[in-house]
């Protein structure tokens, strides 16, 4: 694969407009997991050093130093976006990137999740909306994307892909954080070999060709355009920090778990993808028994690797004069987690709400020391209408 052009490092001068605008006072912070994320009205100089409008929102991304959760195949989220902007015109713009910190244009409009929280549904038209926008990951063609790393599973290699899925989540995840949770995970109850079975179970995939996958098509990462009001809005899918290049049903099923579809829209949007993909005459759905048969076995490790995750997120969350209601909180969480894997995870039993909630209050008291942090969004709430008035006072 060939690399696609990329913005050179900013100069020290670009640099240091680009630091005042990260810390403009008339800022909006959006939540992440993985990066802490700033919307800010770009300014001259910096807007046409960038390629930008002045006026134009651009939204910084900085890099959070968290638990790595998913494997990586590319870390520079920029040339992604910079290799499926001519096939997906609608994602963000990379400006520049500079080390930890990247500033892309802003995609205005309403996350999904606002407009359709989980578990309700999304209604027909957005569905099939989602369903086109996930079979045209497979018109960006491979030798567009950036270079993928030293040993990644060969091309179609269904088998392969899943088995490095649930190495990384068992040496990575798992192993790799048992200083820090391994007391945790213990009390749970979440066995030592979670997601190293997947390895084996990954032996009966039957090979399919790859795709570009985005991993983490949810409703906060799915943005209805402001000026498209109603069920015909554009939809717009953004972050891709977690994008891959593997078996598309892995996308499918990540997809379909964390949307937290009623059943009857899972079942209309796996119909709406299959007869996508069939239009494409890729050879993702030739055989649809198999495709059932594999898509469960993504789905399932989907909930086991999840544990791991949601587990540590839940008490990294726990702020440290955490109370009651906090605890409840991370507990309600983390036990949606272990019941939705309790089949995957074979466990013959999930603790309940009194013993998960004793088992953070634990961990708790030992770590809390890390939980003594103030989130971006708690000091700025503004709203995108504060920073536009900002600009127009300006």
């Amino acid at each position: 694969m060939t690399s696609p052009r990329t913005r050179p490092a900013p100069s020290l001068p670009l640099r240091w407009h680009l630091l005042r605008h990260r810390f403009d006072r008339d800022r909006f912070a959006l939540e992440g997991h993985h990066h802490r994320n700033v919307v800010v009205a770009l300014r001259e100089p910096l807007a046409s050093a960038v390629g930008a409008q002045a006026g134009e929102l651009g939204k910084f991304r900085t890099r959070l130093r968290t638990p790595e959760v998913v494997p990586r195949a590319w870390y520079d989220e920029g040339a992604v976006l910079q290799a499926v902007s001519p096939y997906l015109p609608a994602v963000p713009r990379s400006l520049t990137t500079d080390r930890r910190h990247a500033l892309h244009s802003y995609v205005d409009g309403a996350a999904l999740a606002d407009s359709a929280p989980p578990p309700g549904p999304v209604g027909r038209e957005t569905l099939r909306r989602i369903a086109a926008l996930l079979a045209s990951l497979s018109d960006v063609p491979s030798h567009a994307l950036p270079p993928l790393p030293e040993g990644w599973p060969e091309e179609g290699d269904s088998t392969t892909f899943l088995q490095h899925l649930a190495t990384f989540a068992h040496e990575k995840v798992y192993v790799g954080n048992l200083r820090r949770f391994g007391a945790l995970f213990d009390a749970l109850g979440v066995p030592t070999d979670a997601v190293e079975r997947f390895g084996v179970e990954a032996k009966r995939l039957t090979p399919r060709p790859y795709g570009l996958l985005h991993s983490d098509v949810h409703r906060a990462n799915l943005v209805v355009g402001h000026g498209s009001s109603g069920p015909g809005g554009r939809l717009t899918l953004v972050d891709w920090e977690n994008a891959l290049y593997g078996d598309p049903l892995h996308e499918l099923a990540t997809h379909t778990v964390r949307m937290e579809y009623p059943p009857e829209e899972r079942a209309r949007l796996l119909g709406l993808w299959r007869r996508g993909m069939r239009a494409r005459g890729s050879g993702h759905v030739e055989k649809l028994a198999a495709m059932k048969r594999d898509f469960a076995l993504y789905v399932d490790f989907e909930h086991a690797q999840s544990v791991f995750p949601d587990t540590m997120r839940a008490a990294l969350a726990l702020p440290w004069l955490a109370r009651d209601e906090h605890f409840h909180k991370a507990a309600l969480r983390v036990h949606r987690a272990l019941s939705r894997a309790r089949a995957p995870l074979q466990l013959t039993s999930v603790p309940g709400l009194p013993e998960v909630g004793a088992a953070l209050r634990a961990w708790h008291r030992k770590h809390r020391n890390g939980a003594l942090r103030v989130r971006l969004s708690r000091r700025s709430p503004r709203s995108i209408a504060s920073v536009r008035e900002a600009f127009t006072r300006g």
